[in-house]
């Protein structure tokens, strides 16, 4: 018996055992598939940590980018003053 099956059984006296223990059976199994199929949430103080580390971690990059750009930018100077002494 399928999910959708489950669901719409009506139920009357006719139903025997083993056909209410299928469609509990079918109904669990789909009930734990969708808890499995759920991310976890972290807590809001974790996410606020994680939120707090990346933004770190973002700014150490763009000073050391900073850094890159500024020493990129002396070596070509000197490139540029030695080529126009010679």
């Amino acid at each position: 018996m399928n999910y959708k099956d489950a669901l719409n059984v009506s139920i009357s006296d006719k139903l025997t055992k083993s056909k209410l223990i299928e469609i509990a059976n079918t109904l669990q199994d789909r009930c734990l598939l969708n808890e499995l199929d759920k991310p976890e949430l972290i807590s809001p103080k974790l996410y606020i940590k994680d939120i707090q580390s990346r933004m770190d971690i973002h700014h150490y990059e763009m000073v050391q980018l900073n850094k890159d750009v500024r020493n990129v930018w002396t070596y070509v100077k000197d490139k540029v003053s030695t080529l126009s002494n010679t």
